[in-house]
């Protein structure tokens, strides 16, 4: 018989506590990685209002302006919630109907038409308000605002991310 001789009990002994030490250690680099991520995870995108009143902080807004832009954010709060409410259920009820087995096509494009008209009822409605609060802003401000609005989701994590650590001084406003 041509055989291995089993290795004797201190071997196996050994060999198992290796494995179990590398087996801990493994977890506990799991564990570490898992809790580096939850302490350092990145913020939140930020929603349409915190936007706003980030871009509030940057143009230095005076107490007129202040005034104007308070009035924007309302109606912008009002207007987002009154779409949201709106469209919310054209969209949940395509989305039943393409679950359906026999989903009726016409039916689904219907629906997301409707919701994409009032979508863009919206957008008109929001595009005319924004033109009246930059018409009270100074060509200054009106600059920064359209290059702070027009950022996207990530530079606005970054931007919101860093005014967190470190807040804007408060500087004397600039412009009339």
């Amino acid at each position: 018989m041509s055989g291995s001789a089993p290795a004797p009990a201190s071997e196996k002994r050994r060999a198992l506590w290796v494995l179990l030490a590398l087996s801990l250690t493994l977890n506990l680099f799991f564990l570490a990685g898992a809790a580096w991520i939850k302490i350092h995870r990145p913020p939140h995108p930020p929603n349409p209002i915190a936007r706003m009143r980030y871009v509030a902080g940057e143009l230095h807004l005076d107490a007129r302006h202040r005034k104007a832009f308070g009035q924007y954010l309302a109606m912008l709060r009002a207007r987002l919630r009154l779409m949201h409410t709106e469209v919310r259920p054209l969209i949940d009820e395509a989305w039943a109907e393409l679950a359906k087995p026999q989903a009726n096509a016409a039916e689904v494009m219907a629906l997301f038409d409707k919701a994409a008209k009032k979508h863009r009822k919206f957008q008109e409605e929001l595009t005319k308000s924004t033109l009246e609060f930059l018409a009270t802003l100074s060509p200054e401000q009106r600059l920064k605002f359209v290059e702070l609005a027009r950022r996207g989701p990530r530079a606005w994590e970054r931007s919101l991310f860093h005014a967190k650590k470190n807040p804007p001084s408060a500087a004397k406003p600039k412009g009339p």
